[in-house]
C-alpha cells in the first residue's frame, strides 16, 4: 500500500511514511497470516518494560517486548538496528518478542529487557 521509498510492505508507524499506508499493510500482514486476531503492535522506547499480551490488548502499548500465552495472539517487534529476540518455552505454550537494543539489554540494576521477560515466564 505505500509509496516509495517505503513501498515494500512497511508495518512502522514512525518512519516516515503516511500512517493510513502503513496501517493499511498491517490489516493485509494480519489477513495473510489468518489469526483469530490481529498481531498487536508495541509503541517501542529502548527501555525494560514487558506487555503480557490478552485478546483486548490494544495496539500502541509503551513496551520493548511482549510475552503470550493465547495461542494465536501473535507478538510482533519492529527494528532497525536494534536485534529481534524470540523466545518460547520447552513446551510451546509461552512465547516472546523483544526488541533488544543496547539501553533495553543493559537495563537498570543488571535487570535488561530479555531479564524483564523471563520474569513473565
Amino acid at each position: 500500500m505505500s509509496k516509495p521509498p517505503f513501498d515494500t510492505f512497511n508495518l512502522g508507524l514512525r518512519n516516515g511514511d503516511e500512517p493510513a499506508d502503513a496501517l493499511e499493510n498491517r490489516r493485509q500482514l494480519s489477513a495473510l497470516l489468518g489469526l483469530p486476531s490481529a498481531p498487536r503492535w508495541l509503541r517501542q522506547v529502548h527501555g525494560t518494560q514487558v506487555m503480557v499480551l490478552e485478546p483486548g490488548t490494544a495496539d500502541g502499548v509503551v513496551a520493548d517486548a511482549c510475552v503470550s500465552t493465547q495461542p494465536g495472539l501473535a507478538c510482533t517487534i519492529m527494528v532497525a538496528d536494534c536485534l529481534p529476540v524470540l523466545l518460547t518455552d520447552g513446551a510451546g505454550t509461552v512465547v516472546a518478542a523483544a526488541h533488544a537494543g543496547w539501553r533495553g539489554l543493559a537495563g537498570q540494576g543488571g535487570v535488561g529487557v530479555l531479564e524483564a521477560v523471563f520474569k513473565r515466564f
